[in-house]
């Protein structure tokens, strides 16, 4: 008879950590954008064009945050989530712009005000997925 009361007590605390889990991933995952984001962007400015590898750089944290994304779609009704994946598609829009502008000289200075633009959308992005996180 004891051993349903602590199976149903581990079963809520097994429940409290996934939970947790999810928040303190997700903020990393925002955190980590948010930097290589902020390099890519400091380096826009700048006018410096991205080699290739610096180009997979800010590609290979949105594919882990992708993924992390996929593990818990369960969690698809929550704003948090909701937000993360548009912060995401976000991002996304943002590094896609950057390679494709990367090519040439002409084409990375004619872009340079749509790279602001996609980069300040991410950063909105960014806000209304962390605001949704610490409401939850």
């Amino acid at each position: 008879m004891r051993i349903r009361p602590l199976l149903l007590l581990a079963l809520i605390a097994i429940a409290a950590c996934l939970f947790h889990s999810y928040a303190e991933i997700m903020r990393v995952h925002l955190d980590v954008l948010a930097a290589v984001a902020e390099k890519a962007a400091d380096n826009a400015r700048s006018g410096q064009r991205p080699a290739s590898d610096e180009v997979t750089e800010l590609f290979y944290p949105l594919q882990r945050a992708r993924q992390f994304a996929d593990e818990y779609r369960s969690y698809a009704e929550r704003e948090s989530y909701r937000r993360f994946v548009a912060a995401l598609d976000r991002y996304q829009a943002f590094a896609g712009t950057i390679d494709s502008a990367r090519g040439d000289a002409a084409r990375w200075s004619a872009q340079q005000s749509e790279l602001a633009a996609e980069y300040d959308s991410w950063r909105a992005a960014l806000a209304a997925a962390r605001a949704a996180l610490a409401r939850e």
